[in-house]
Parts: C-alpha cells; sequence; structure tokens
C-alpha cells in the first residue's frame, strides 16, 4: 500500500491523524542526519507491524511510504492509531 503523508519534525512527540487524503505525522526528531526519517519507519512499523520503506521525499516533508500489507487492514490500523 502507498501511503502520503506529510511530516512535521521536531514535535513534542510522535502522533499520526488523517487531513483529507493525505497523512500528517508529527515526528519528535529533528531532520538532521536522517532521525526524522527513522522515527517515521520506526514508529509507523511499530503501529502496523509491517514493513515500511520511504519511496519518494526523503529529504522533503511530503513523503511517498509503502506499507506492505492489506490496504483495507492498514488504514484501519492508521485510523485507530491517530491522536486528537
Amino acid at each position: 500500500m502507498l501511503l502520503h503523508v506529510k511530516v512535521v519534525p521536531c514535535s513534542r512527540r510522535f502522533g499520526i491523524r488523517k487531513k483529507g487524503d493525505v497523512w500528517e505525522a508529527d515526528l519528535a526528531e529533528p531532520p538532521e542526519k536522517n532521525r526524522a526519517n527513522a522515527e517515521l519507519v520506526r514508529q509507523l512499523e511499530k503501529i502496523t507491524g509491517r514493513r515500511v520503506r520511504i519511496l519518494r521525499g526523503a529529504t522533503g516533508k511530503k513523503k511517498v511510504l509503502e506499507i506492505e500489507g492489506n490496504e483495507q487492514e492498514i488504514r484501519r490500523i492508521l485510523s485507530d492509531a491517530e491522536k486528537p
């Protein structure tokens, strides 16, 4: 499944939420030395229990991620993990 994510680095803590057609992820790590990307991948793998990799946008705020598995199941898992 492909997931379009806009990241907000240097937030207080990790969080993910849906905004329109795009998911927005708050990252605690700064965008230096790939730390924010590593946090994004690590947290999404922890939440979904699936392998996650960045396909596009490794150096920008808008990213396209690939998450292995059934699209409907992953969307349900992410929706359950949303923080208000």
